[in-house]
């Protein structure tokens, strides 16, 4: 501050000396405290029966005594060194003279600028003017309160008063001495046999060499949700006892092949930072794809050391996703979040198995715990992703989603694969599998938006006032999941029981001699016939397997004929067409399985809509005619029996947990009878109402149950929405987008005018809703954003720059700001102090590098 300006500086420095001296009168009791509570130990151990040498208990007194002056003498060096923060001094002389009216906070402010600028100065001086008129006419109260350090001096002299009390009151050194008296005699006496000592091995500390390194990926280090045109900042730091040779980092996209990405060899040989710019624009991603990334460095003894995997997903621009049909209440927006949730726990799980490779567990036991963990997770996975294929099977029944299907039906196996190969531990295997999984998600979520994207009027949401499907049709629905899940389980039975057949056959076709192959084709003549009339009474069990089931026929044909010509192939063939059979039968199994799945989610459906229905018939007990309320009653008692197959009985009942089969079990179902034929038996609208209530509470529970049952990933899936950033995620991921533009606009990339209006729009939604959850409207930021949104409006004249990269310094500078203001000023960051000695010392190395390397910036 100018020297002239002498009353000004006069009172901060007496507001820094009260302070100093409040600070000093504070750590001063509190080490006197600290010290008092040192001799109570001492006293409490003497008289609990401590005995040591009495010139010990001295000793460690008077360095309790000495260390007590020193860290007193350092206690005041360092307080008289320290300079408070002029802001803070100028903002308590403010406090204690409101007549100042901020000019002092403001002095400070432009005490530096002031030098630089004459402009500035002269408003500076006036300003100073000013507040020195103001300090000349009243000196101003410091508002400092004492009452902490007096709080402090007394505890101080509490804690005196009874060391004191107690050393004179209860003499523990007199009866230190006391006691060894008392030991001295018994020592004298002739001692017994004593256990012969143990000498100490000569070396019992081995201290070895253990080579050691890392690399991180430091910036963005976390998932990220990006465009099609950003611009990614990355920086990778690596550090290792020996040379590095290699850094670099590796990309998969959509769970391919890897590519490495080389850095140059680093100056320092021992450590290293890269900040390489990502350009996704060169990268030519699209929309939807998935980008999974980490650091890799060698040492010249070629010791290998990875970062963790991080995934950047390309979405679609928001507004672009809200154009589906329906919005996020649409059913095509519930579906593509359902698979983006599913995507982003495979990811998850790549990153954990990614982290069980490259630091594994020490032992054993504990390694095969994270492997079944990781097991279990996939697991979870796999049967998410065969419900989600079921579910979207219910409910987009005549839609163009088959080829999104596929890709589904071969996520599920290749994340059961890896699942598999987890347990028997063949990690290799297992990471190409889950990110073969991950590569069959992610097609699926493309095909998926695709199809959307192409028939947008297949996805068209019913209008409410639509009237609802007759109910002959939801009965013959009803009807048709009941008759096919009889006949797929008798045509399973069929085609297991002409497998065992057909394997007898071939046993026996392999110990007879050729001549007596007659009676073995007569046998194959009547399983081929047999085989033929079962398909032909019951098509539709087959019709979801017909490449298979014409192989079978094939298999068949052709052992008959060799066993009729009593060719030498006949035993062969009779075995092919055993195994034919038996892959039959896998197949019918797999496709009934994900059929009657299908089939429990429209029942799920069907029962959603009757609870609908009751609802409203609580609210107006006349709302449905007597024959409609009737043939609902009948549904709903057989959608319940339905359901309680499909939890009871293979294949399904292993796809759902215990909760459905419990809220289904004979007790409940008869709970679940009673409010239906009161509601069957009820005469007036009271009665009706009542009744309809109780039905449709009950009937609520079990739908909640179902979705309870459902794989973990799956209820996540339905519960959150991952297609929108997290309130924390929308702040940062807006400044990210602000800072991409900005840097897109410097470097003249050729990004379209379309896109970078869009990435403007974008970054703008996300920083409003960032800074409105976060932290609430205020006139500052809202003026913030709206000269933001002026600079990035549509259509308008081209972005100003300079005004831009000014806007994103204010609005960082104000983030930081605001979360300094709502942090607890009466927290204390917990502290950890680590002994230095205790480190290797190529790692104490390291860390004085780091430091002096950050220090250099």
């Amino acid at each position: 501050m100018n020297p002239r300006l002498h009353l000004i500086e006069t009172n901060l420095k007496r507001t820094a000396a009260r302070w100093r001296w409040l600070r000093f009168l504070q750590h001063s009791s509190t080490l006197g405290a600290s010290v008092c509570l040192l001799f109570l130990l001492v006293a409490a151990a003497l008289l609990a029966g401590w005995t040591p040498q009495p010139v010990f208990v001295t000793t460690l007194e008077v360095l309790f005594v000495v260390g007590a002056l020193l860290a007193w003498f350092v206690i005041g060096i360092a307080i008289v060194s320290k300079d408070p923060q002029r802001p803070w001094l100028a903002g308590l002389l403010e406090r204690g003279q409101p007549k100042l009216l901020d000019r002092i906070n403001t002095l400070v402010h432009l005490e530096k600028l002031a030098r630089r600028s004459s402009s500035i100065r002269a408003f500076y001086l006036r300003i100073a003017r000013q507040a020195q008129g103001v300090l000349a006419e009243k000196t101003p109260a410091v508002p400092l309160s004492p009452f902490r350090a007096f709080v402090h001096l007394a505890v101080f002299i509490a804690l005196l008063a009874g060391t004191i009390a107690v050393y004179e009151r209860y003499g523990p050194h007199q009866r230190l001495q006391a006691n060894r008296e008392t030991e001295l005699a018994a020592r004298n006496k002739p001692a017994s046999e004593q256990a012969p000592e143990l000498a100490l091995p000569t070396n019992n500390l081995v201290e070895q060499k253990q080579p050691w390194g890392e690399v991180r990926i430091t910036e963005p280090a976390r998932d990220l949700q990006v465009t099609k045109v950003d611009v990614v900042p990355l920086q990778i730091e690596a550090a290792a006892n020996e040379a590095l040779q290699q850094v670099g980092w590796a990309s998969a996209l959509n769970g391919a092949t890897e590519t490495r990405h080389e850095l140059p060899p680093p100056s320092d040989p021992r450590y290293a930072v890269y900040q390489p710019n990502l350009y996704l624009d060169e990268l030519r991603l699209s929309d939807w794809d998935v980008l999974t990334y980490y650091a890799k460095a060698s040492t010249e003894r070629s010791n290998s050391f990875a970062s963790e995997v991080y995934f950047m997903e390309v979405r679609p621009f928001r507004e672009d996703i809200l154009k589906m049909p329906g919005g996020e209440n649409g059913q095509a927006y519930q579906c593509l979040n359902e698979l983006t949730a599913l995507i982003n726990r495979q990811q998850h799980v790549i990153r954990q198995t990614h982290q069980h490779v490259q630091k594994p567990q020490e032992q054993p036991k504990l390694q095969a715990q994270d492997r079944d963990k990781l097991a279990d997770a996939e697991t979870d996975v796999s049967q998410s992703a065969s419900h989600l294929y079921a579910k979207m099977a219910s409910e987009m029944e005549n839609k163009p989603i088959g080829e999104a299907l596929d890709q589904l039906a071969k996520a599920e196996k290749d994340s059961s694969h890896a699942s598999s190969s987890l347990r028997t531990e063949a990690m290799p295997e297992a990471q190409n599998q889950e990110r073969s999984a991950l590569a069959d998600l992610v097609a699926a979520r493309k095909i998926f938006q695709k199809v959307v994207s192409d028939h947008p009027d297949a996805f068209t949401e019913k209008k409410d006032e639509e009237p609802p499907p007759p109910t002959a049709e939801k009965q013959d629905k009803l009807k048709e999941i009941a008759e096919f899940r009889n006949e797929t389980k008798a045509a399973q039975d069929f085609v297991q029981k002409a497998a065992e057949k057909q394997q007898q056959l071939s046993r026996q076709a392999a110990t007879t001699s050729r001549s007596v192959l007659t009676n073995l084709a007569n046998q194959e003549k009547q399983l081929q016939q047999s085989f033929d009339e079962f398909q032909s009474q019951h098509p539709k069990a087959f019709r979801d397997v017909k490449p298979e089931t014409e192989q079978a026929e094939q298999a068949l044909a052709k052992a008959l004929a060799s066993l009729q010509q009593r060719s030498s192939t006949a035993k062969t063939n009779a075995q092919q067409a055993a195994s034919e059979l038996q892959k039959l039968g896998e197949a019918m199994k797999n496709k009934n399985e994900g059929r009657q799945l299908a089939d429990a989610y429209k029942l799920k459906q069907m029962l959603d809509k009757q609870i609908e229905t009751f609802g409203q018939c609580q609210n107006s007990g006349d709302s449905l005619s007597p024959g409609s309320l009737q043939k609902t009653i009948g549904e709903t008692r057989e959608t319940l029996k339905q359901l309680k197959n499909a939890a009871e009985q293979q294949p399904t009942r292993d796809a759902f947990g215990p909760k459905l089969r419990d809220a289904l079990s004979d007790p409940n179902m008869t709970s679940l009878n009673w409010p239906l034929g009161e509601l069957e038996r009820a005469q007036d609208k009271d009665g009706k109402e009542k009744a309809a209530g109780q039905a449709k509470e009950g009937l609520a529970k079990v739908s909640k149950a179902f979705t309870e049952s459902e794989p973990q990933a799956m209820q996540e899936a339905q519960k959150s929405d991952s297609l929108k950033p997290g309130q924390q995620e929308s702040l940062g991921r807006g400044l990210a987008q602000l800072q991409s533009l900005i840097k897109e606009m410097q470097e003249n990339r050729n990004v379209s005018p379309q896109d970078q209006a869009k990435q403007g729009q974008e970054a703008l939604y996300n920083l409003q809703l960032g800074l409105r959850e976060m932290y609430g409207g205020n006139e500052r930021g809202n003026q913030i954003m709206l000269h933001l949104q002026q600079q990035l409006k549509k259509g308008e004249s081209p972005v100003d720059l300079e005004a831009l990269k000014k806007l994103m310094d204010e609005l960082q500078n104000y983030s930081l700001e605001l979360t300094a203001t709502q942090a607890k000023k009466e927290d204390k960051p917990e502290v950890t102090n680590i002994d230095p000695s205790k480190l290797p010392p190529a790692y104490r190395g390291r860390i004085e590098k780091y430091f002096q390397k950050l220090s250099e910036k």
